[in-house]
């Protein structure tokens, strides 16, 4: 795949079908713009109408040509690809790149033409990219095979960032941002329907090439989710950032009838947590994607855990300070001699992080922002710095200052308009990072505030005394006396309880386990009994109890088929806790803020199952309602030990039955400071495996 892939970004020769001359044609402005940039091997235009196209020779098919092309483009009509394909694979071409779209990306016939072409390269030993595709730029090999306008420029910037895109018009968008900026790429590929070459075997390119030190994707959908988070762990061990923008985050597959934590995971939430887990890096635009590739390209291999702001406005200063903490950044606290030599500079309580330059206790002819930088890249935080500037006489001057003392991480944020176009030109001379959009600063240097914290989470060791029990075999809904057996045989915290058919069983039940009892109502239509009115609580006495029933079957009726008794539970906290199938990456532990406020509050992590006690414990301290289990307002802390304990134990139930149990929930889950306990529950299966 390796040898593939080099072949693929510097062939030694390429065929154009459709090169022309005319330029409102993407095989016409691909072929000149192949040209303009100085390819530096053979190329071979196939027209059968022209003798000669911009002084090359043209020849009128593929057979013609005097050798097999490395690479063959193919920019023409749909219905007439599958000839062109097998033309090219017949006399041995290496690599076909389709830019024809309407395949599987239209439909059922599309996609059998598709899978066709794809069948005939793959019998010839042929490579696709595409089809729907725009190509792919490669400056590290001077190689330029896109219809894009981005690309009609003079030079290519090459730079250290590859990029793979499953989208062809945002492969060309950001390329053409970054050269704005005087940011360069190894490599752009745009992979379309990913019909044979998919994103993850650039990706994996991408890791050994000695010219890529940082990557980004544009995803859609994954095709081999398994390789995708192994190719994760590769980059991470390589020291090569990965940093990802996925579309689709708010299309979760909201399944949910039947259960909370089906509506609180959805695809989107598997993959965030596949991320964070092996240490991608999701950025929510291209902007932010582009601005942290570029740092970190331009600064490897430094670690940020905080920032410091130089501005030239306090109110700049002000408003960063409140965007980075909303971004969950830290400002960074600077060592006692720093403090000291910045005292020296600046008038008292101005020389803190944020440092405004109009601070200065000397004249404005003092070189305070190259002198502060200076201070600052001395401190010893691992820390990024966030250049603020505003609209000012010295701008530029400033801009070259701090450029000229940066030894940290620094971004800068160009916050005027034209006025501040040479100073953004003198950073793109200097090759260094800039972004006119304060959002996108803080973003990015909330991603590498991440990437650094990353750390790789400990394999999961099953515990000694856990079984391994059996499911039922009927598909659906899981019966909920088989559910309550289910979780304990997994040593998981249920409440005491029992299943009656009528008032004279139910009391009976309670005297058995014990008043106070809560009463719930049981039925095929009763999925969410809180909702239906069919939990009642605190039921301190058998007449109560009586009552209780008596209520329920008026208002219930037929819905009512049975009654669950059990032993009254009380604590400080709810919490969420489930399993969801995610249909790509198996099984997903849920955890939230539970209750009836679940969805409102929507505090929920997930990760992928099982999980060692240290990430479960991890996991549940990413949620904001932690702070309740750790104790707050002079209230003892509650049993954390226990809820990661039943955490761990429910992620082995998801991993030992990955292939049918869809979806577990448990709300709430009730914690005290003496355990936790479940006190509702509901499962749903899937059929078992032919």
């Amino acid at each position: 795949m390796s040898s593939d892939i080099a072949t693929i970004l510097r062939p030694k020769s390429i065929a154009v079908i459709g090169a022309s001359e005319d330029q409102t044609k993407f095989g016409g402005r691909l072929y000149r713009l192949l040209l303009k940039h100085n390819f530096a091997g053979t190329v071979y235009p196939i027209n059968p109408n022209r003798p000669q196209l911009f002084g090359l020779k043209t020849y009128p098919n593929l057979a013609a040509t005097p050798t097999a092309a490395d690479m063959v483009v193919m920019a023409v009509p749909r219905h007439l690809v599958q000839g062109f394909v097998t033309e090219a694979a017949a006399i041995g071409v290496r690599a076909a790149i389709v830019i024809t779209a309407k395949f599987s990306d239209e439909g059922p016939e599309g996609a059998a033409l598709e899978a066709e072409i794809t069948r005939i390269a793959r019998a010839g030993n042929m490579r696709l990219i595409g089809p729907n595709c725009l190509g792919l730029i490669s400056p590290a090999n001077a190689v330029v095979l896109c219809s894009s306008p981005a690309l009609d420029t003079d030079h290519l910037i090459v730079g250290q960032i590859g990029f793979a895109s499953q989208s062809g018009a945002m492969m060309a968008t950001v390329f053409d941002r970054a050269r704005a900026r005087g940011v360069g790429f190894s490599h752009c590929v745009s992979v379309g329907n990913q019909a044979d070459l998919e994103l993850c075997d650039f990706v994996e390119y991408f890791i050994d090439d000695p010219r890529t030190s940082v990557i980004c994707t544009y995803v859609e959908g994954l095709k081999d989710p398994a390789r995708f988070t192994a190719l994760a762990r590769r980059a991470r061990a390589a020291g090569k950032p990965w940093l990802m923008v996925k579309a689709g985050r708010t299309s979760a597959g909201a399944r949910a009838a039947f259960s909370h934590t089906a509506s609180l995971a959805g695809t989107f939430a598997a993959l965030e947590a596949v991320c964070t887990e092996t240490g991608i890096v999701l950025l929510e635009d291209f902007d932010a994607m582009l601005l942290l590739a570029a740092g970190m390209a331009r600064f490897p291999h430094r670690p940020v855990t905080s920032a410091t702001i130089l501005t030239t406005s306090g109110g700049g200063g002000a408003i960063t300070a409140d965007r980075l903490a909303a971004g969950q950044v830290p400002l960074t606290t600077f060592a006692p001699a720093t403090t000291a030599k910045l005292a020296d500079l600046y008038s008292a309580g101005q020389a803190s992080n944020p440092i405004d330059f109009g601070g200065r206790k000397n004249g404005e002819g003092v070189d305070i922002a190259g002198i502060t930088t200076t201070i600052i890249g001395e401190d010893p935080a691992h820390d990024a710095v966030a250049a603020v500037l505003t609209t000012s006489p010295d701008m530029k001057a400033s801009t070259a200052n701090i450029a000229d003392a940066i030894t940290k991480p620094t971004l800068f944020v160009m916050t005027p308009g034209p006025a501040a176009d040479t100073a953004r030109a003198e950073l793109v001379a200097r090759g260094l990072p800039f972004t006119d959009s304060l959002e996108d600063a803080v973003r990015a240097i909330a991603g590498w505030c991440r990437y650094t914290a990353w750390a790789a989470p400990i394999q999961a060791e099953r515990p000694a005394d856990l079984p391994h029990a059996e499911l039922p075999t009927a598909a659906g809904p899981v019966a909920p006396a088989d559910l309550a057996a289910l979780l304990t045989a997994y040593h998981l915290p249920i409440a005491p309880q029992a299943i009656c058919a009528d008032a004279h069983d139910a009391a009976a039940a309670a005297a058995r386990i014990g008043y106070p009892v809560a009463l719930k109502a049981l039925g095929a239509d009763l999925v969410h009994k809180t909702e239906a009115g069919g939990v009642i609580l605190n039921l301190a006495t058998e007449a109560a109890l009586k009552t209780a029933i008596a209520d329920l079957q008026d208002r219930l009726g037929t819905s009512l088929q049975a009654l669950l008794i059990q032993r009254m539970t009380v604590g400080e906290a709810e919490l969420i806790l489930g399993i969801n199938r995610d249909p790509q990456f198996g099984p997903m532990v849920v955890l939230g803020a539970g209750g009836i406020l679940v969805e409102l509050l929507h505090d929920v992590v997930m990760a992928p199952a099982p999980l060692s006690p240290a990430a479960a414990a991890a996991l549940l301290h990413r949620l904001r309602v932690a702070a309740i289990l750790r104790g707050i307002r002079g209230r003892p802390p509650l049993d954390i030990a226990a809820v990661v304990t039943t955490i761990v134990n429910l992620s082995w139930l998801a991993h030992d039955h990955r292939e049918r149990l869809a979806e577990l929930d448990i709300n709430p889950l009730i914690v005290s400071p003496i355990g936790c306990t479940i006190v509702d529950a509901r499962a749903l299966l899937l059929e078992q495996p032919k």
